[in-house]
């Protein structure tokens, strides 16, 4: 899979909506410029809630695939670019969260728990009736083990990433196009939450790699 850990629009002059973890802060430009607080690798984009199918980032078109949540996740550009600016367009009329930076490829376990998530709350009347609940929403989480697969240069960029993003509870924009391909994983990208704030790693004995199993919770 690959991940964004440290997001660097979080450091940038991006309006306020397209910062949140909250997909539902929408921004509703369909054209912009992001200046960065220093030149940064980018070869990767984060797209948040939208209605767009083509996003272009300094020239480049992302195609946006899928409806909805479905769609959100980690999107990887064909070339990285070294810059301290993006001009952003998109054919759409909103986009929620907005993110960019360097992705990291990390190994898997081939065991992985896909699974399904709700926050409604049947009720069961005392005649064995079911009242399903109203107002809850339904999503996507997963489970996987990277044994050893992360780095120095990884747990680096975790540890600048902690306290603005990961820190905060802030979600992270995953791909698993290559997992899906091979019939690992059901869907090719997520825009998903690390439950709890703590971010625990086991090192191996000799070399400097990291293992942590990481559970994504779809977040809207």
């Amino acid at each position: 899979m690959k991940i964004l850990f440290n997001d660097v629009i979080q450091y940038s002059d991006a309006p306020a909506a397209l910062k949140s973890a909250a997909l539902a802060d929408k921004y509703e430009t369909a054209a912009f410029v992001i200046t960065l607080d220093q030149s940064r690798t980018v070869d990767c984009i984060g797209i948040g809630y939208t209605d767009a199918t083509t996003v272009t980032v300094n020239g480049e078109d992302v195609t946006v695939v899928g409806d909805g949540s479905n769609a959100n996740g980690l999107y990887i550009l064909s070339t990285a670019l070294s810059t301290d600016t993006l001009t952003v367009s998109h054919d759409g009329t909103y986009l929620g969260r907005f993110g960019a930076g360097e992705c990291y490829e990390l190994g898997i376990k081939p065991t992985r728990e896909p699974g399904l998530w709700d926050t409604n709350q049947t009720r069961t009347t005392v005649s064995g009736q079911v009242i399903p609940g109203a107002g809850g929403v339904t999503g996507r989480m997963l489970q996987v083990d990277t044994r050893y697969r992360m780095t120095a240069e990884m747990f680096e960029e975790i540890q600048e990433a902690h306290p603005t993003q990961l820190g905060r509870g802030f979600p992270l924009f995953v791909n698993f196009e290559k997992e899906q391909a091979i019939g690992w994983i059901p869907w090719p990208r997520l825009y998903g939450q690390i439950n709890g704030g703590e971010f625990i790693l086991q090192t191996s004995i000799n070399r400097a790699l990291y293992s942590k199993k990481l559970k994504f919770t779809e977040r809207f």
